[in-house]
């Protein structure tokens, strides 16, 4: 594993228990998942001093329309903001900094702490990722999801590229990060879905 998932993965397991709290009520669930990134931000500033920060990135934000500039990456737009408009506004992207000798490093996270994970919102959040790692040569992006089995994020992912949804050059610097719950061990995959070691 990479030593930027293993900074996160550490991370994580720093994160007490009471963050790892679910509910189902959009409110609460939306106040669980702002206080659990609030942690793992904490702790991850803990461990390397680096910065960190959160941005919304939608269907209609300038990097995305920049994307969309021919007919067939308009089409792809169309397909997943069709799948996402119905979902509550989606949980801002967390890009966490972390300094190498030369440069400088950027881990883009999608974190998901929802009970049940829609399908489109997943879709939605790994297109971001493959397209923002093909953006920014030197970033790793990982998908970090709690409350949920690693067999059905499989399936996720899985499905994800049936569908023909855009895949960056750079896939293989995108991960997965499950943890069921607050007992269980974090879980890596790669980008289509295999496990780590």
């Amino acid at each position: 594993m990479n030593k930027t998932i293993q900074l996160l993965v550490d991370a994580i397991c720093l994160i007490p228990r009471q963050f790892f709290a679910n509910d189902s009520s959009d409110d609460v669930s939306r106040m669980i998942h702002e206080r659990f990134v609030s942690q793992l931000t904490i702790k991850y500033r803990r461990l390397t001093g680096c910065y960190c920060r959160t941005e919304s990135i939608l269907p209609t934000s300038e990097t995305i329309q920049k994307f969309a500039c021919t007919a067939e990456k308009k089409a792809v737009i169309k397909k997943l903001t069709t799948e996402i408009a119905s979902v509550i506004s989606p949980h801002p992207t967390l890009f966490m900094e972390q300094a190498s000798n030369l440069s400088l490093l950027m881990t883009i996270v999608e974190v998901k702490t929802e009970c049940k994970l829609q399908r489109a919102v997943f879709y939605w959040d790994l297109f971001k990722l493959h397209f923002l790692v093909e953006q920014d040569r030197s970033s790793c992006g990982v998908y970090f999801i709690i409350n949920q089995d690693v067999d059905s994020v499989q399936k996720k992912i899985s499905a994800y590229y049936d569908r023909g949804f855009y895949t960056s050059l750079r896939a293989e610097n995108i991960f997965f990060l499950i943890k069921k719950d607050y007992k269980s061990d974090v879980v890596a995959l790669d980008y289509r879905g295999e496990r780590c070691i």
